[in-house]
């Protein structure tokens, strides 16, 4: 194959590839290269007869004949053996390096994604069926109005609402708050609703409001005074038990602090009572 109709084919695979990442091919004096050129910045793949290889090369400014071009990747491309589908190949290995330098995740427009629903408080009351970690979501934006982009950005960047995330990088923040500064009204309604939904919610939903949440208290005298005072007894004994181990810095608590990676669709561990059987 001839070098001109192997960078041909590989244009052709290309650029509908880099067009979404606002990259087009641009006309050059320099044959020895194909040259391609966006906002984001620019890029050019060649072939190197000594080595039979193909090299990707990116740049973020354009300085014309002085611009720094890096090497991304380097393939093995024998052009006297090559035909369409190795042109092809080359074509898909381009564009999913330019992808991962390149491209930014569009902001999903948060008006569109709906607020996780809640289990009715009848059914969940009459142990038809039980509060779930949605349910903790709806009922925290409901009490917390500010927040509900913040649960649905949560449920953009993950395809679902993940409580543990939420929480962690968000919603126990304010929680602690009304804790420590909140009126006793402001407090009396967290209570209630972290009450409610813990007595007659999964084992998930209360790991979420013992560990992730209230477990942030580590014991804190002030703060597990006001706790005793708004919550349920229900609620009270494990979230005691927790603060003991949360107030420590050990194996337990770093394990509590950086549970494993998420990996979706699978049923999350009693993380309260394997924290409780631990200590025992």
């Amino acid at each position: 194959m001839e070098l001109i109709e192997a960078y041909r084919l590989i244009d052709k695979y290309l650029e509908p590839q880099v067009e979404p990442l606002g990259f087009s091919k641009v006309k050059s004096e320099d044959d020895a290269a194909s040259y391609y050129k966006g906002e984001k910045g620019l890029f050019r793949f060649k072939y190197e007869k000594e080595n039979n290889t193909l090299l990707l090369e990116c740049a973020y400014d354009d300085k014309g004949a002085s611009t720094e071009y890096e090497t991304i990747s380097k393939s093995l491309f024998n052009l006297a053996d090559a035909d369409e589908r190795d042109c092809r190949s080359a074509s898909n290995e381009f564009a999913y390096e330019l992808e991962q330098l390149f491209k930014t995740n569009k902001k999903k427009d948060l008006n569109k994604i709906k607020m996780p629903k809640a289990v009715s408080r009848s059914k969940a009351k009459n142990g038809v069926i039980s509060y779930d970690v949605d349910s903790l979501a709806n009922r925290f934006g409901t009490l917390y109005p500010e927040y509900k982009d913040a649960i649905k950005q949560n449920i953009s960047d993950y395809g679902e609402f993940l409580p543990e995330t939420f929480f962690q990088e968000v919603g126990t923040a304010k929680v602690i708050d009304v804790i420590k500064n909140g009126s006793e009204q402001e407090r009396k309604k967290l209570f209630k609703m972290l009450g409610d939904v813990y007595e007659d919610g999964t084992n998930e939903v209360q790991d979420v409001i013992d560990v992730t949440i209230l477990g942030e208290m580590k014991n804190d005298p002030e703060m597990m005074a006001v706790a005793d005072k708004y919550m349920t007894e229900y609620m009270a004994g494990p979230v005691h038990e927790i603060n003991k181990i949360t107030a420590k810095n050990n194996r337990l608590t770093k394990k509590l602090a950086n549970p494993p990676a998420y990996k979706p669709k699978k049923k999350s561990a009693n993380i309260l009572q394997n924290a409780l059987n631990q200590q025992q």
